[in-house]
């Protein structure tokens, strides 16, 4: 992260939307390459905590809405919903490929975990994972998913927003209805009929109940057609299970960190009944590559693993099969003598979506993304391009440009 590339070009006049940069044909100008994001910047966080949201979110979210195309780039990955439904297509086209080890990154602000507990918001990534599993399950892809996190302080953490914002909900839901029954009233009913006919629903909700589950158990066996259909069509049972890799075990930076991490994995990212994919989120110290391989022996081949947002240096051997099936990398282009001014730069977007190979967009007028054009990438792997290729696309658009006089 943080890191620049730069490259010499020898352009005319290109306008940006905001200013314009004088470009002679005698002069060498430099274009820098950087996150639009930095991790230098805390984006006036101090004191925002998780009560609002990271306002880098709302900055990437308006620069990527104003210039996106939706033909040409998908869905605009403009919330966890919306990014988990534009990866949810790469996921699936993958998957009927054979495909089952599968990668997921998302390069936009508050989703990076090696940013710290300042900037990184754990429940936005989350958010991605949750919403990913329901859209896997809408297109019958996966019946249910275990979503693993690193360990259990991130999981307790997120399970209590989670009830916060649940009990929340059933609050404004029961004030709702309360206010709807005082406004049907009956004028002059008595408080006894109504907790006569209270009693009568719940009678009859417990006897169909009942009927409903000698029915169920009459015959019908767990691989049954029928309950095949309800594993996909119960819309009220939640696509995935929230888990840790780690549990809350103590982890040592020793010689005993393998054998601890295996016993903590094999008591701990384990797939339940009806369960048939792993998401695993944001893994990226010594501990989480440990527990991958670990996983992948125990499911590498016969279930669907897929990694979101990996910031592990080097992939373990295990993820060798592994295929980027979504990766978005929002990037600002600035020319030599202003990295980091206070001139606009070049709105620039590598994005990849399986089966496509990776693919950059750029915005020099401010009037919306278009695919700058080159050579492929000599291997597409399940990494993020160089920033020297990235650059070479963004130079070669710039330099084809017509000259603004």
């Amino acid at each position: 992260t943080g890191q620049r590339v730069s490259f010499s070009s020898h352009v005319g006049n290109v306008k940006t939307g905001i200013d314009h940069y004088h470009r002679s044909s005698h002069s060498s100008y430099k274009i820098t390459l950087s996150r639009s994001s930095p991790n230098d910047d805390d984006w006036g966080l101090e004191g925002a905590g998780r009560a609002g949201e990271d306002p880098r979110m709302e900055a990437m979210r308006s620069m990527l809405e104003s210039s996106w195309d939706g033909e040409l780039m998908g869905i605009v990955p403009s919330d966890p919903e919306k990014g988990a439904e534009a990866a949810s297509e790469s996921v699936d086209d993958a998957m009927r490929q054979s495909k089952n080890v599968l990668m997921v990154d998302l390069r936009l602000p508050s989703y990076d975990i090696t940013e710290g507990p300042k900037m990184y918001d754990f429940m936005a990534a989350y958010n991605f994972c949750a919403f990913l599993s329901d859209k896997l399950r809408e297109r019958k892809l996966i019946r249910k998913s275990l979503i693993l996190v690193r360990n259990d302080k991130e999981r307790v953490e997120i399970d209590r927003i989670k009830s916060e914002r649940d009990a929340q909900s059933i609050s404004n839901d029961k004030g709702v209805d309360l206010e709807r029954n005082d406004e049907f009233k009956t004028p002059g009913e008595s408080k006894e009929g109504t907790e006569v006919d209270d009693f009568r629903e719940n009678l009859m909700a417990s006897w169909d109940a009942t009927n409903d589950y000698i029915i169920t158990n009459e015959g019908v066996g767990t691989n049954s057609p029928l309950s095949e259909k309800k594993l996909f069509e119960d819309d009220n049972s939640p696509s995935h299970r929230l888990w840790s890799m780690l549990g809350d075990e103590e982890i040592s930076s020793g010689p005993d960190m393998f054998d601890q991490v295996i016993a903590a994995v094999d008591e701990n990212a384990i797939l339940s009944s009806g369960e048939d994919a792993l998401i695993i989120l944001s893994p990226y110290a010594t501990p989480d590559i440990i527990a991958i391989r670990r996983i992948m022996a125990r499911y590498g081949q016969t279930r669907t693993v897929i990694i979101v947002n990996s910031r592990m240096e080097t992939l373990p051997r295990e993820l060798a099969p592994a295929v980027m099936v979504y990766g978005i990398l929002p990037l600002i282009a600035r020319p030599k003598g202003n990295d980091g001014g206070n001139e606009a730069g070049l709105k620039v977007v590598a994005m990849k979506r399986f089966p496509a190979e990776w693919s950059v967009y750029v915005d020099v007028y401010g009037d919306g993304f278009v695919e700058a054009r080159g050579p492929p990438l000599a291997q597409d792997t399940s990494g993020l391009p160089s920033p020297e290729w990235i650059s070479q696309r963004v130079q070669a658009h710039v330099e084809g440009l017509p000259k603004q006089q």
